[in-house]
């Protein structure tokens, strides 16, 4: 099961990169957190700016798992609603 996983995250990254491309508030909210991440290491001293590099390193990490964990959630979520009746029934 290790390499079919492999190619939906792979599938699953590919698709939310050329999701997110489209999505003109997404690149603006980027472009708007470069241009303060710029302002702020240009505003404070390298350690500072690296202890924060490092807290956000954490936080991404965290948020990572969780967006990992929802989309096997719905993953399955969907596997399992597949194979309900109900939802192919032509008459309902």
């Amino acid at each position: 099961m290790e390499k079919p996983f492999r190619l939906l995250e792979q599938t699953k990254t590919l698709l939310l990169q050329e999701k997110l491309s489209r999505l003109a508030p997404y690149g603006k909210a980027k472009r708007d957190s470069e241009t303060i991440w710029t302002q702020f290491q240009d505003t404070h001293p390298e350690p500072v700016v690296e202890e924060v590099l490092d807290l956000l390193d954490y936080r991404d990490r965290a948020t990572s798992w969780r967006l990992d964990a929802a989309f096997c959630l719905g993953l399955r979520l969907g596997m399992e609603l597949g194979r309900l009746d109900e939802f192919w029934d032509s008459e309902a």
